[in-house]
């Protein structure tokens, strides 16, 4: 790249000219649209975008992608109900976009998140929902061919609690010197409490319980902080 310096250039800057002087005005030569064009185009090529004619907004893609700003179909998390102001990204909420007005995003997508009319895609949705790493084989997710979808990106999962037990046992002594029963049905009916937490127990009369602080909701979950997931379309 170079400034201008052909005739007429005045400390390589341009110049509508002077008759009055006389300053010629200054002439764009070859060289310099040359020199011009290839840093350009080669910006554009450097962030994998095939110069296309008629489309003006080529540069900025690649200034963006070249600065780290994100490749197409990327998602990431979003500290806010807005959306970034540069209107390069859409909500991760499983809407349907046309083939047609988003093809280097269908390219990256495909029809991994659902099945859409024809001539569109599905975006991701991911709200409420937590990702997890794509299982691809490690064995870590035990029920990865069960997944909606299969062990592939963009399958899904329901909430589920591992299959475990709760054991009861115990000698319940008896005045004869022998070994009773336990009786499971009869709760807080004598010193010897038998049970599995029940969400409605916090207490029994012998005692403070530990289980009186656990706390009861709709689904078992983490502590959690909701943010959104965006995606970026060009």
């Amino acid at each position: 790249m170079h400034r201008i310096d052909g005739p007429g250039a005045v400390n390589n800057l341009f110049s509508e000219g002077d008759p009055s002087v006389p300053q010629m005005a200054t002439v764009v030569t070859a060289p310099w649209l040359n020199d011009v064009q290839e840093n350009l185009t080669r910006a554009i090529e450097a962030a994998g975008i095939t110069p296309v004619k008629g489309d003006y907004d080529q540069l900025r893609r690649a200034i963006l992608h070249l600065s780290g700003s994100g490749e197409i179909g990327e998602a990431r998390l979003w500290p806010s109900e807005t959306l970034p102001a540069s209107g390069d990204w859409m909500e991760c909420d499983g809407s349907s976009l046309l083939i047609v007005d988003y093809p280097t995003l269908h390219g990256v997508l495909g029809d991994a998140f659902g099945a859409a009319p024809p001539g569109y895609f599905k975006l991701p949705d991911f709200r409420g929902r937590a990702p997890r790493g794509w299982d691809h084989g490690a064995g870590v997710d035990p029920d990865a061919a069960l997944r909606a979808g299969g062990d592939h990106v963009g399958s899904t999962q329901e909430d589920a609690i591992k299959k475990h037990n709760h054991p009861l046992g115990g000698a319940v002594g008896t005045a004869a010197g022998g070994t009773g029963v336990v009786d499971v049905q009869a709760w807080d009916n004598s010193p010897y409490n038998y049970y599995s937490k029940d969400f409605q127990v916090t207490s029994d009369k012998n005692g403070a319980s530990a289980l009186a602080n656990v706390p009861a909701a709709s689904e078992t979950r983490m502590k959690n902080i909701a943010l959104m997931f965006i995606i970026r379309w060009r």
